[in-house]
């Protein structure tokens, strides 16, 4: 299948996607209490920048640790997640302090991203889905140079766990024992696969929008193979999408819900929620908002 219209008019909504952008110098613009770090990763041989947002109480002196929230998308969602939960942090009101962490890629242009975020976020190879992006991109920026690939999930799920997280966790105030992944589209499909290959790496998860269409549904699949495994999954899963969607996305993702809660997970608490007159660019800030609100409110079983 197709990737989701609306992402479409997303990409060709951003400005510096298409050609003849405005060159002149602008200084950069900080957000409160954030970082940004250099990253080599190895896995990928690929160069990254990771944003990090800290509580504004945050002191490296102190002995408590933070819970942290690893998000795809860094490049374009990482201003407002992190936003998100200063909203909710501060001033203090009982909703925990959270370090946010945006991975995102060293662009020239949004295409880049869109082409690399289409490679890492997807856990199959499909030319369908490859061809169709390169064709939008090509239209959207006349280049042609763009290579897009898809498939790399799994290396791009061994990246974060096995070099981002201990990078994470040996310089910055971070629980070993209360992460979450968030992702939306593609990253919410990103973030159930991790649920399924890595389980236990991550205690939250946010799967905003997933793309569940893609590649045949083959996350159902994964699902399935994953249950004859007879492995319990732990945490808590915030599934969301958006009424006007469409009627098939809205169906997958109560059908991925119903899955899981026939597994009998003992340890795995799923909440679905579907945002009435929303569409899929209009229910992203709403998903972040109640996927925060739902994966750190106190558990109910």
């Amino acid at each position: 299948m197709k990737p989701n219209a609306c992402l479409v008019l997303v990409l060709l909504s951003i400005p510096g996607l298409t050609t003849g952008q405005d060159e002149a110098a602008r200084d950069p613009v900080a957000l409160p209490a954030s970082e940004l770090r250099e990253f080599r990763s190895d896995i990928m041989e690929q160069d990254f920048d990771i944003y990090v947002q800290l509580p504004l109480d945050y002191n490296p002196q102190r002995k408590e640790k933070y819970p942290v929230m690893y998000a795809t998308d860094g490049n374009r969602a990482f201003p407002m997640v992190a936003n998100i939960s200063t909203v909710l942090g501060f001033p203090d009101a009982g909703f925990p302090q959270v370090v946010v962490v945006g991975i995102a890629y060293r662009i020239d242009s949004m295409a880049d991203w869109a082409a690399w975020r289409t490679r890492d976020l997807t856990p199959t190879r499909n030319e369908g889905t490859e061809q169709y992006w390169a064709d939008l991109l090509f239209k959207a920026t006349g280049d042609d140079n763009l290579e897009i690939r898809t498939g790399d999930a799994a290396r791009f799920l061994a990246f974060i766990t096995d070099e981002l997280i201990p990078f994470i966790e040996s310089e910055y105030r971070v629980s070993a024992d209360d992460r979450a992944l968030a992702g939306y589209s593609y990253g919410g499909l990103f973030t159930l696969y991790a649920l399924f290959e890595r389980p236990g790496a991550f205690r939250r998860y946010f799967a905003g929008s997933p793309s569940l269409s893609y590649d045949d549904e083959v996350l159902f699949r994964f699902e399935e193979e994953f249950a004859s495994t007879n492995i319990d999954l732990e945490g808590r899963l915030f599934i969301s999408a958006g009424e006007l969607e469409g009627r098939y996305t809205v169906d997958a993702v109560n059908r991925m819900f119903g899955n899981l809660e026939s597994r009998d997970h003992e340890e795995l608490e799923v909440r679905v929620h579907v945002f009435a007159g929303e569409d899929h660019r209009s229910a992203y800030a709403a998903s972040v908002m109640r996927a925060f609100t739902w994966l750190y409110a106190e558990p109910t079983r």
